[in-house]
């Protein structure tokens, strides 16, 4: 009897790579593909198509995960000529298999990787099977008008975010902010313009996020953003940027220039047991309609009373 810790070499025909590619034989070409099964980004996919794969929470990572519990770089995925070695790169929280923590270990076929709360295999797919995939995804996380998260995905995600904070005292950022003078906007222009200056919005925002932190439309011309360990002065210089990169943007429809600025608000806090995400949000949003009264195309920056005046 073999002994429960010894590593058995498996041949090829029956690895990951030779069973697939012996199930597929015949049809369109088979690529690999890391798709997550739960947690907050569940069903994403990307694509492995290259010999190295670091994934984490870092936005140096290749594949970037946004699971609190998982490491900033967290494991490590080799893709061979016939089966992918899955390394776990010394993590905080682990990596495992069947429940198993592994250090190194060829994957299986059936295997199911677990790091922090997210679930994933690897699974080997054509590129059309890939892609229908992948707009299923997008209809139902995605806004469809800016490509960019949604309310309602935001918020699962922001959900397990705020609570790895709670349990961790760690500082958590909302930002809030919303286009000046809109509905002016789409009364003079028409609703078309308005939504192209949604979109371009969106990009700018896009630019200058982490890949490990958190942007969405919230509704209308709002959009929320949450930023991980993020000091207050340095979330109001990154957001007081964006809000120059707005002014200076030329935003145009149909060859006419549409002025365009937004205000913000924002919010830093070192969670605490008595705090809840959607308090923390509201004073954001307190924050941003300061910055709509006091003249707009600025930004405020929420005061501490503010959570007494919450409870």
């Amino acid at each position: 009897m073999n002994s429960p810790n010894k590593k058995i070499s498996l041949p090829a025909s029956i690895t990951m790579v030779g069973e697939v590619f012996n199930r597929g034989h015949g049809k369109a070409a088979l690529e690999p593909y890391l798709v997550i099964l739960a947690g907050c980004d569940r069903g994403k996919q990307f694509k492995l198509d290259r010999q190295r794969h670091v994934f984490g929470r870092s936005d140096d990572a290749d594949i970037v995960i946004g699971d609190p519990k998982i490491s900033r770089k967290h494991g490590l995925l080799t893709v061979c000529s016939e089966r992918i070695l899955l390394e776990d790169l010394q993590s905080t929280n682990g990596t495992f298999l069947a429940g198993e923590r592994i250090a190194k270990r060829w994957l299986d076929v059936h295997d199911r990787i677990q790091a922090g709360d997210t679930v994933m295999r690897v699974d080997y797919k054509c590129i059309s099977e890939a892609e229908s995939e992948q707009a299923l995804y997008r209809a139902a996380y995605t806004d469809a008008l800016t490509g960019i998260l949604n309310r309602g995905a935001f918020m699962q995600r922001a959900q397990e975010e705020f609570s790895f904070c709670k349990r961790n005292n760690a500082l958590l950022t909302i930002i809030m902010c919303d286009v000046d003078h809109f509905k002016r906007k789409n009364d003079n222009h028409g609703h078309p313009a308005g939504d192209q200056i949604l979109k371009e919005l969106a990009s700018i925002l896009a630019e200058e996020m982490r890949k490990e932190d958190l942007l969405a439309r919230y509704g209308g011309e709002e959009f929320i953003m949450l930023l991980r360990e993020t000091p207050e002065n340095a979330a109001t210089g990154w957001a007081d940027r964006i809000r120059r990169s707005v002014m200076q943007h030329c935003f145009t429809y149909q060859g006419q220039a549409i002025p365009t600025t937004i205000s913000i608000g924002i919010c830093t806090r070192r969670v605490e047991a008595a705090d809840s995400l959607s308090t923390i949000i509201q004073v954001a949003d307190d924050a941003l309609y300061r910055a709509k009264q006091n003249g707009r195309n600025r930004l405020e920056v929420a005061i501490p009373a503010a959570f007494i005046d919450q409870g």
